[in-house]
């Protein structure tokens, strides 16, 4: 398999004609792009929900409309690979410091396959069996060739029943105001957490994920919130959960305090006392936040 470098981006000889890289995310060693679309200024949908079939329609349970450049790359990887290998080999470079992910499912909970491959994708190569599928909803933030690019990915890696299996990614870059308040609502650091919370008030807490039992699978945001609370023993905050899905009002309630006590929890393993950590569940009541999407999040608001 021959490989060209051109301006830091990957180009494999198999690849489809005219196709490249994502800048600034490496593919899965020895994959080739085989289905690859560029579109400027579009309108995308970024799924934040299980694919599903209602009133007629198919539709992720939720899902937020952007505005920008749009990239869609489809990789076939080679045979031998663990599909959880693949799929943490991109979420790996998505979520970087301070980087959001904003919803995540595997298998069945995922929803049809068939309806990711067609309706949401559009690339029924994609179309597998619903427990060989795995999906990331994200922000990114990457500089590469001297540029830095933020938006929105979307990761989905599945095994089809003849066993090949392929990662596809979309990447809604975005521009402008879009793209300078996705930046500032970067928090990579303890300092910059800790000034916006004195500055607003509130910060949507990035680096968390959740697991579909609502159990706390990466805490990397609570660390940072950690530092800051050690810093200054007077600090004392409400710790709120968000959470939208397709699913009565008093279970979206009671799964969003149960993320909340998960995260009060974890903060207490770091050493934070428990009686400054308030935690409260209100479900899908407060869709507000920026930079969006504001569906699945927890806060942290000063007392």
């Amino acid at each position: 398999m021959g490989l060209l470098l051109c301006a830091g981006m990957t180009v494999v000889s198999a690849d489809t004609p005219g196709s490249s890289d994502f800048p600034g995310i490496d593919r899965f060693p020895g994959s080739e792009i085989v289905n690859f679309q560029r579109d400027d200024n579009t309108v995308y949908a970024l799924a934040l929900g299980r694919m599903q079939r209602a009133a007629g329609t198919v539709a992720p349970s939720n899902a937020e409309r952007f505005s920008g450049n749009l990239w869609r790359i489809t990789y076939r990887i080679p045979d031998g690979f663990d599909a959880q290998e693949v799929y943490n080999h991109f979420r790996s470079q998505l979520l970087v410091a301070g980087q959001r992910e904003l919803f995540a499912c595997q298998g069945r909970g995922c929803g049809s396959s068939n309806f990711w491959a067609n309706d949401q994708f559009n690339n029924r190569v994609l179309y597998g069996p619903e427990a060989n599928q795995s999906y990331l909803a994200s922000t990114f933030q990457v500089t590469a060739q001297g540029q830095e690019r933020v938006g929105y990915a979307a990761l989905y890696v599945v095994t089809r029943a003849n066993r090949r299996m392929y990662a596809h990614l979309d990447f809604l870059e975005l521009a402008g105001a879009q793209a300078d308040e996705q930046r500032a609502g970067v928090l990579a650091t303890a300092q910059a957490m800790q000034l916006r919370l004195q500055n607003d008030g509130v910060i949507v807490i990035p680096g968390l994920s959740f697991n579909e039992d609502d159990e706390l699978v990466d805490e990397q945001g609570l660390q940072l919130l950690a530092e800051v609370m050690q810093a200054d023993a007077l600090l004392s905050i409400y710790l709120v959960g968000h959470l939208a899905d397709d699913q009565p009002l008093e279970t979206l309630q009671q799964r969003s305090m149960n993320r909340a006590l998960a995260a009060q929890q974890a903060l207490i393993r770091l050493g934070v006392d428990a009686d400054r950590i308030n935690p409260q569940g209100v479900g899908p009541l407060a869709p507000y936040c920026r930079p969006g999407p504001c569906g699945s999040r927890i806060d942290a608001v000063l007392q």
